[in-house]
């Protein structure tokens, strides 16, 4: 099991307990150091506060299971706009945005989510002056984005 799973798996019910889901963790190296984040999401937003509340529980914890060797940066921050979205209730969160699908093989294409299943993601897509439904296999998808519109 890799290490974001594991932090997933022994960290999102702590994080479910103080009343925010856990949306994503990323461990990445920058010119500063190795940084780990996890993000998190409440319907009301995400403050300072918050960020510092889940900051100490992850902290305390993460020292006592040691499971990252290396020195690192813990931080904790909601999500922004940019952020890909990757689960099924990202997804139902923003099913009324516009949304930046990204295939596999170069395709790019705009569309609302319109179902979501096992093994695939219905998206409404203009087609000329048409809206039509897309079927796409989740295997063919690289990224799904918002797609922020001025």
């Amino acid at each position: 099991m890799d290490l974001i799973t594991t932090l997933k798996e022994t960290f999102e019910g702590d994080i479910n307990e103080l009343g925010y889901e856990l949306v994503d963790i990323e461990f990445r190296s920058t010119k500063d150091g190795r940084i780990l984040t996890f993000y998190i999401y409440d319907e009301a937003g995400i403050t300072v506060d918050d960020c510092e509340k889940v900051s100490n529980v992850l902290d305390a914890k993460l020292d006592e299971l040691d499971l990252i060797k290396s020195q690192y940066y813990l931080e904790v921050s909601s999500q922004d706009l940019s952020r890909p979205l990757k689960t099924d209730r990202d997804l139902i969160r923003n099913h009324e945005e516009l949304l930046k699908v990204k295939l596999k093989n170069g395709d790019v294409f705009l569309g609302y989510i319109e179902e979501i299943n096992d093994d695939d993601l219905v998206f409404l897509v203009t087609e000329g002056k048409e809206e039509v439904k897309k079927k796409v296999d989740r295997s063919d998808i690289k990224q799904i984005k918002i797609e922020i519109v001025f």
